[in-house]
C-alpha cells in the first residue's frame, strides 16, 4: 500500500488498493482471511500538511467458539492518519498511533503495516456464529454440556441449605 507523496495534488487524492493477506504480512495460521483485502484511502494535502482517512474491508473465516463450525465474518476497519515532517528529538506524541513521521525529503510511504494493525484489532476475540450474517446455527442455543454429552450435577453446597430452607418457608407463606 505504497503512496508516492511526490505525485499528490493539492486537496483530495483518492486511492484504492486490493491486497492479499500475504501482501500485508498476515501469515498467522490462526487468522484465516478469505479473499482480497480492499482499502479505500482519501489523502488530503494542504501545503506540507497531509492527512489520510481510510476504510478497509475483508472477510475472515474463524471457527465458532461455541460450535466449532467455520463462519464467514465481514470485517470493516476505519482509521485516520496524520503525516508530520521534521520529527523532534524527543517527540511528545510518541504513543500516538495515528501520527506518522515523514522524512524531510518527499518520497514513498507504505501504509501496509498500519492497515494490518487495524485489521488485527478488528478481529473478534471470541467469534461466534451468532455474529455471522447468516445467523446462529441450530446448535448455538443448546447447553454446551448437552452437546458434549455431560450430565450436569444439581448438588448444592451444604452451606447454602439454611438459606434454601428460609426461602422455602417464605414461598409457603
Amino acid at each position: 500500500m505504497k503512496i508516492d507523496l511526490r505525485d499528490l495534488q493539492e486537496g483530495e487524492n483518492e486511492f484504492a488498493f486490493e491486497e492479499t493477506p500475504e501482501d500485508l504480512h498476515i501469515n498467522d495460521e490462526d487468522i484465516n482471511l478469505v479473499g482480497p483485502i480492499k482499502t479505500h484511502l482519501t489523502v488530503l494535502k494542504f501545503g506540507d500538511a497531509l492527512m489520510a482517512r481510510g476504510e478497509t474491508e475483508c472477510m475472515v473465516r474463524p471457527a465458532c467458539a461455541r460450535c466449532l463450525e467455520l463462519i464467514d465474518l465481514p470485517l470493516r476497519a476505519s482509521y485516520t492518519f496524520v503525516f508530520q515532517k521534521g520529527r523532534p528529538q524527543r517527540p511528545e506524541d510518541e504513543d500516538d498511533e495515528t501520527l506518522i513521521w515523514l522524512s524531510e525529503e518527499p518520497g514513498e510511504i507504505d501504509l501496509g503495516d498500519q492497515v494490518k494493525d487495524y485489521i488485527l484489532l478488528e478481529l473478534p476475540m471470541i467469534p461466534t456464529c451468532a455474529a455471522s450474517p447468516s445467523g446462529p446455527c441450530e446448535r448455538y442455543d443448546k447447553d454446551p454440556n448437552e452437546l458434549l454429552g455431560r450430565e450436569q450435577k444439581q448438588e448444592m453446597d451444604p452451606r447454602w441449605e439454611a438459606l434454601r430452607a428460609l426461602k422455602d418457608r417464605e414461598d409457603e407463606a
